[in-house]
């Protein structure tokens, strides 16, 4: 079958415009690839294996993705340390306390470059500066290795001590004494079974007993707090404050010295009337008045001595009956 020349054709335009279709979508999806403008910057692992970690590989920032590990290579004038270039979004705030750690991507076994601090007062690294070099997850998981390692070997070197012969025959010993310890225990409970429960009744009866003195003591710590509130208190502080300062007032020493006075007087009226009685039978009479009234002013004066504030609110009426007490 030949093939024509208009089909040569049509299959020529479909060939090229195949072709154009292609470099275009290609042009599309890398040119802004390499019209994206990039911050490059260093960071010099010393010691540390970057084992997992290719060129390609993410950079994150606090978990954000900001760039890619563009090469990895030795450092030419120091063998013990990997340069790793990268290259990051532009614009990234990296500061001088920022550093790069290398952690694991998932559980691949690859690495990546994650980096962690900075602060908003430190100073912005310009691109082209190297990164300070933090960790790898290498180095952690074998450090921490190591320290599980010598840990478990104290507590196996513990372990060693512990069981060796003496200690042996000592664990022995304390496992017996304590097993005959409390076979004691026991066959004391046993046999003071009743005597502890006797005390324990007689602990209860205490503390039920002590609870209820605590009510009696609470009702009558409250009886006499109403009884120190009370008017009839306040009323008679109140009568025995009035009385004092009426004894006060009244100047007990003024009463005494006119008491005096009245006696002289008395006197005076006796030597009166001795000399001028006209008869006996009233001289007599003169001299059983002057008794009565020697008798009232002894029992005046008894009624002083005994109580002074009878001066201020008067004798009350002896031998009254109960019933006409007052309160």
């Amino acid at each position: 079958m030949m093939i024509t020349r208009s089909q040569k054709i049509r299959l020529g335009i479909f060939v090229a415009f195949s072709i154009f279709a292609a470099l275009t979508t290609t042009v599309l999806i890398v040119a802004p690839k390499f019209m994206e403008q990039k911050d490059i910057y260093f960071i010099g692992y010393r010691d540390i294996s970057v084992t997992g970690l290719q060129e390609g590989g993410p950079v994150k920032y606090h978990g954000l993705t900001v760039g890619n590990v563009d090469r990895i290579s030795i450092d030419p004038e120091d063998v013990r340390r990997v340069i790793v270039e990268v290259s990051l979004d532009h614009g990234t705030p990296i500061k001088e306390d920022t550093y790069a750690d290398i952690t694991a991507l998932g559980i691949t076994g690859l690495m990546l470059i994650e980096l962690r601090g900075g602060s908003n007062e430190a100073v912005t690294l310009k691109p082209g500066s190297f990164i300070t070099a933090g960790k790898s997850f290498t180095e952690m998981i074998t450090g921490q290795a190591e320290i599980i390692f010598e840990k478990v070997e104290i507590a196996l070197n513990n372990l060693i001590d512990l069981t060796n012969p003496e200690n042996r025959t000592r664990l022995s010993q304390l496992l017996d004494n304590t097993t005959r310890t409390m076979s004691h225990v026991q066959n004391l409970l046993k046999t003071n079974n009743e005597a502890i429960t006797a005390t324990l009744a007689n602990v209860e009866a205490a503390s039920t007993q002590l609870r209820e003195l605590s009510v009696t003591t609470l009702r009558t710590m409250k009886n006499l707090e109403r009884a120190t509130r009370s008017d009839s208190l306040m009323q008679i502080v109140n009568n025995l404050a009035d009385i004092t300062n009426s004894l006060k007032k009244n100047q007990l020493n003024d009463v005494i010295v006119e008491f005096n006075t009245a006696l002289e007087s008395l006197n005076n009226l006796l030597s009166a009337l001795e000399a001028n009685s006209g008869t006996r039978s009233d001289f007599v009479r003169s001299l059983k008045t002057l008794e009565q009234t020697a008798d009232y002013l002894n029992e005046f004066s008894r009624l002083i001595a005994e109580d002074p504030s009878v001066l201020v609110r008067g004798a009350r009426p002896g031998d009254v009956p109960d019933d006409q007490l007052g309160d």
